[in-house]
């Protein structure tokens, strides 16, 4: 489909112009944003499960992936219960369409990002910020995600680019 407004040359100019801001670790390139997350995908093979498919002794984690992105984070919430302090806070994590496409990797539910020293679990996936109104150009991937504690069973360092 032949597009007026939005042709292949801008198409490429706006990639070109948010690999500079967010870099591209999988050639050590720093950005000027230079933010990124490590993602941990949940391994299905590895986690036990009982006979109500529940993960009774933990999940097991694939090695994670070091991601640019931009991070939208709000403030902590502090809650005091019966059990003592537990903090709380959502965050919002975008990235680039084109670059996940090209490592093979789509952040997914479940999935928990490490960030700024905490852990944070996808519970939100967003994918409509299309350039143009057209939906072959879909331009980013957004994911909100909760603070959780950190995950203790094999959660294996990050794969470097």
């Amino acid at each position: 489909m032949p597009q007026r407004y939005y042709g292949a040359k801008d198409l490429a100019t706006i990639e070109k112009f948010n690999r500079e801001l967010l870099g591209e670790p999988n050639i050590s390139d720093d950005g000027i944003i230079d933010q990124f997350v490590i993602l941990y995908r949940v391994s299905v093979y590895e986690t036990e499960t009982n006979m109500y498919g529940e993960a009774s002794e933990g999940k097991v984690y694939k090695q994670g992936v070091k991601l640019p992105c931009i991070v939208d984070a709000s403030d902590f919430d502090f809650n005091y219960d019966d059990f003592g302090p537990d903090n709380r806070q959502t965050v919002s994590f975008a990235f680039q369409r084109a670059y996940l496409v090209e490592v093979d990797l789509k952040p997914e539910i479940g999935d928990i990002m490490q960030w700024n020293d905490g852990y944070f679990e996808v519970d939100k996936f967003n994918e409509n910020q299309l350039i143009g109104g057209n939906f072959d150009n879909s331009h980013s991937i957004v994911v909100s995600a909760n603070l959780v504690r950190r995950p203790t069973v094999n959660l294996e360092e990050y794969r470097g680019f």
